[in-house]
């Protein structure tokens, strides 16, 4: 019923400024919101979350996504229109791909991912406007979550091309996500919030990813044993795996150049000032308890630290000054921003937070000799 419905919306406004206006107007891409969520939320609550109708069959997530893109074109004469379309309709992973990691049903995920990772690439500021990235790392956190349910097994096509098509339909109807495809979602995810915020990174786009890391880091510290603490150990999950991703999605944004337009200011207003930044990824990161993430945080503690020198540095200059005094001006400044940073990360453990939780109780007899910063 959806993709014909969309494609009825598509013929409606398409060349017909009244029609995509009134249909904005009227709130109708809206209903047609409610009307999705309301189908997926009543096949599960039917199959106890073992059906879903748009990823129940290929033909049917190749023509649902196919309506989408249809409904999307036919808009773009509506500025208000096409973007609406875009942000709750198309881009709306949750909406269409939300809660599926145990669902059977997944002909949708290998219809939709790649046309949206091709939309990203394309129109990445569009998607860093429209689609918010709190979203994004909300269904990051989904898929990487450990499963039960979890189809360990795999048919190649040869097999599948030997199975009748009543033999095939239930199989796409009874196969779930292995771990090797719920890591490839992850994967093109990531590949679309990075190609977002790696053209301009605002606060609101940034934020996510910062507690994303934060709260991954944290809650692999709450679980680990007692003993393999400060080994350099970790349990490699899902969990760990993404948030292995996560950190080398933030050292990428920092060692960009030319440097991605407002980073730096984005993370000075969500840790107040630089010195909160700098400290974070000391606390948070380097002194995580896994190799590899601690060596990623020193590299991106080293580079948010040279990009911070290189902005101080390539100030505008005043014409009326002469430009030795300019030079040493601007290098004592950067000096001393980076004294005092370095003084504040050494001094300042606390400043992730001041309560008596998990994160606090890292900083007791962290010692750590393989690392010297």
């Amino acid at each position: 019923v959806l993709p014909s419905l969309l494609f009825l919306f598509s013929s409606f406004i398409r060349e017909h400024e009244v029609n995509a206006r009134e249909l904005y107007r009227c709130g109708g891409i809206n209903l047609i919101e409610k009307f999705i969520y309301d189908h997926k939320k009543r096949a599960f609550e039917t199959s106890n979350g073992d059906y879903y109708g748009l990823g129940s069959s290929s033909i049917i997530a190749n023509s649902s996504v196919c309506a989408l893109l249809n409904l999307w074109q036919s808009s773009r004469h509506n500025f208000g229109l096409e973007i609406t379309i875009f942000s709750r309709l198309l881009f709306n992973i949750q909406l269409l791909l939300g809660g599926l990691a145990d669902c059977p049903c997944v002909a949708l995920h290998s219809a939709l991912l790649p046309v949206l990772s091709e939309l990203a690439k394309l129109n990445p500021d569009k998607v860093r406007d429209c689609v918010e990235t709190r979203e994004l790392f909300e269904f990051v956190h989904e898929y990487s979550g450990n499963s039960s349910k979890t189809d360990t097994t795999a048919i190649d096509d040869g097999s599948r091309n030997d199975l009748s098509p009543t033999e095939r339909k239930k199989l796409i109807l009874d196969s779930r996500l292995t771990q090797i495809e719920r890591g490839h979602i992850i994967d093109l995810t990531f590949g679309i919030i990075t190609i977002s915020l790696s053209q301009r990174c605002y606060t609101n786009n940034l934020y996510p990813l910062i507690t994303f890391i934060s709260y991954n880091v944290n809650l692999e510290w709450e679980e680990m044993p007692e003993r393999t603490r400060g080994t350099g150990e970790m349990k490699r999950g899902s969990r760990y795996k993404t948030t292995l991703k996560a950190v080398s999605v933030l050292l990428f944004l920092l060692q960009k150049n030319p440097p991605v337009p407002h980073l730096i200011e984005s993370l000075n207003e969500i840790f107040e000032n630089g010195n909160g930044a700098a400290a974070w990824m000391l606390c948070c990161i380097v002194n995580s308890n896994d190799d590899s993430i601690r060596a990623l945080g020193i590299k991106s503690l080293t580079a948010y630290l040279h990009a911070v020198m290189s902005s101080n540095q390539t100030s505008t200059p005043d014409p009326s000054i002469h430009l030795s005094s300019i030079q040493g001006t601007q290098k004592e400044g950067a000096t001393a921003k980076l004294t005092m940073t370095m003084k504040y990360v050494g001094t300042g453990l606390g400043v992730i937070s001041q309560s008596a939780n998990a994160l606090s109780n890292l900083i007791t007899g962290r010692f750590n000799i393989k690392v010297v910063y």
